[in-house]
């Protein structure tokens, strides 16, 4: 009788530990399903806002919000998005720099810079997409090559001056009038 109790003892003592581990497997299972879930969702959300982009891009219509700018042979500068970026809308290129504190050429800390695009053409290399613009202003002189990134709608702009001062803007591509920028006072 006493080997029976032993026995139930034990079953009821280790059976809750059987079905505790079986749990905690199903829970690493759940969790290993609802990251794969995750991803899957933020890529088809990428792509959408990558298509999103491109066809901003090809209507003329569209801000790269710069979260980056490296001057060509200096170090990586973050800054804020919605006063340093490169616009386009119709055939009008806008560039602007800015501290957004105040003062500078633009009033904004920075200044900004407007031309005309002479000429754009694209190119597409194993899913990164290019597109070189040639842009005249009073002011703005420069050669601009967009280019995205295989993935989301990230993208980085060279920017070469004629003047042969160089930079580099980074950030996402958005359609013009989905973006929020705050425009300073253009030099041109």
């Amino acid at each position: 009788m006493k080997r029976i109790q032993l026995l139930l003892l034990l079953m009821a003592t280790l059976f809750p530990s059987v079905l505790i581990s079986q749990n905690s497997k199903s829970k690493k299972e759940i969790k290993k399903e609802m990251q794969a879930e995750r991803k899957a969702q933020q890529a088809h959300l990428d792509s959408i806002n990558r298509e999103m982009a491109l066809l901003a891009v090809e209507a003329n219509s569209w801000v790269l919000n710069a979260t980056s700018i490296n001057v060509t042979g200096g170090t990586v500068t973050y800054v804020q998005p919605n006063v340093n970026f490169i616009k386009v809308v119709g055939e009008t290129m806008t560039f602007q720099t800015s501290t957004g504190f105040g003062g500078g050429i633009n009033a904004m800390g920075g200044v900004t810079l407007r031309g005309m695009i002479v000429s754009k053409t694209s190119s597409n290399d194993n899913g990164s997409i290019s597109y070189t613009y040639k842009v005249r202003g009073t002011a703005l002189n420069v050669m601009v090559i967009l280019t995205f990134d295989n993935e989301g709608d990230t993208a980085t702009a060279f920017m070469n001056f004629d003047n042969g001062y160089s930079l580099t803007m980074s950030g996402e591509v958005q359609s013009y009038t989905q973006a929020s920028v705050s425009e300073g006072s253009p030099l041109n």
